[in-house]
C-alpha cells in the first residue's frame, strides 16, 4: 500500500491536476487524491519534538474526507498513522490538522497548535498567509506548495529540506 501512495504521488506530481487519462477519476477527485498522498508524505517528511503516534485530523467540509481513510493504519517509522474525522474542536491528538476552511484558522487554533506541535495545513487562499502553516495551491493546473516558516518553527517542527525544495516560502 505505501508504494502505492508513493507511485501515486510520483504520478500526480508530474501531470497536470486537470490533465492526462492516467486516472478514471474526475480532474477534482485526482486533485483531492492528490493532497491525500502529500498529507502522508508531510508526515513523513516533518519531525515533531515529542515521540507521538501519527494522527492526520480534518476539520471541516472536504472532498478529502472520501480519500483520507485508504491512510489509516499505513505506518512510517514503523508507527500506524490514524485519521481522525471527527468534526470537534479537540486539536490534542492531531499531528497534522487539515482545516477545510479559512475561518476555522483562528488565533486561538493557531496558539493551540504551536503550542501541541500540530502542523496546520489548508488549501484556502491565503491560508499560509494568515497564520496557517502548509498551503496548497492550484496554480497553472498543478498543485503547488506554500509554507509558512514563522508558525512552523514556532510549533517546534522540523520539516525536511525535501518538502521546502518543492514549496514556495514564507519567511
Amino acid at each position: 500500500m505505501r508504494l502505492c501512495l508513493y507511485m501515486l504521488l510520483n504520478l500526480c506530481v508530474w501531470l497536470p491536476v486537470t490533465g492526462g487519462q492516467a486516472a478514471e477519476l474526475g480532474p477534482a477527485e485526482r486533485e483531492y487524491q492528490l493532497k491525500t498522498a502529500y498529507l502522508f508524505h508531510f508526515a513523513e517528511l516533518t519531525r515533531w519534538p515529542d515521540a507521538r503516534p501519527i494522527v492526520i485530523c480534518l476539520r471541516g467540509s472536504s472532498p478529502l474526507r472520501k480519500f483520507l481513510p485508504i491512510l489509516e493504519g499505513q505506518t512510517i517509522d514503523g508507527a500506524p498513522v490514524h485519521v481522525d474525522l471527527e468534526p470537534g474542536p479537540d486539536i490534542d491528538s492531531c499531528s497534522i490538522l487539515f482545516l477545510a476552511e479559512k475561518d476555522l484558522l483562528t488565533a486561538e487554533v493557531a496558539a493551540q497548535a504551536q503550542a501541541r506541535h500540530v502542523l496546520l495545513v489548508g488549501d484556502s487562499e491565503g491560508f499560509a498567509a494568515a497564520g496557517g502553516m502548509v498551503q496548497f495551491s492550484l496554480r497553472d493546473n498543478k498543485l503547488k506548495l506554500v509554507v509558512n516558516l514563522a508558525p512552523v518553527n514556532s510549533a517546534h517542527l522540523k520539516l525536511s529540506s525535501k518538502l521546502l525544495r518543492m514549496a514556495e516560502l514564507i519567511e
